[in-house]
């Protein structure tokens, strides 16, 4: 947390540099195996109890992608053909609350690896009575149904980069 605290504090220029090589970062590339985002969440928040899995299905992709969670399996509903990022980070963190959140730091986007932040619940929530909601949330986005992360057009990439500089 001390890392996160250094960057919210931190000026313009400084900010990246803190985090970059922060190792609580969860680094996901835009090819990356869908059930391995899931695998790679676990290394961070050490449940005990998350893990992925490609299972094979008789659906048009051919298989399912599972995410196991407190004894529970649920299964990934992709709305387009095939795997996607978005689809699988945004249920992973539904899966996953309300104890664990996982966030987007938006400095990385511009990319196509960007960087999450898998932490507690409470670790955000204690974030953002120190530092503010709204200043937590500008750089550490909060992912809902609505958030889009690999699926954006470089016109509205180019507009958060802005937005991150005020």
């Amino acid at each position: 947390m001390e890392n996160i605290r250094k960057y919210l504090n931190a000026e313009l220029e400084e900010r990246i540099d803190i985090l970059w090589d922060d190792n609580g970062i969860l680094w996901v590339d835009w090819r990356e195996y869908d059930e391995e985002i899931i695998k790679c969440c676990e290394k961070f928040l050490k449940t005990g109890d998350l893990d992925g899995e490609a299972r094979e299905s008789e659906n048009d992709m051919g298989f399912d992608i599972i995410i196991k969670f407190k004894g529970k399996e649920h299964i990934i509903e992709y709305k387009k053909e095939g795997t996607d990022r978005d689809t699988t980070i945004k249920t992973l963190n539904k899966v996953l609350s309300p104890d664990y959140e996982i966030r987007f730091w938006m400095d990385s986007i511009g990319s196509d690896t960007l960087g999450f932040f898998p932490k507690t619940s409470k670790f955000w929530k204690e974030l953002e009575d120190e530092f503010g909601a709204e200043k937590v949330r500008k750089y550490f986005s909060i992912i809902d149904e609505n958030s889009r992360m690999f699926d954006m057009n470089m016109n509205e990439i180019f507009k958060l980069m802005e937005e991150l500089k005020k």
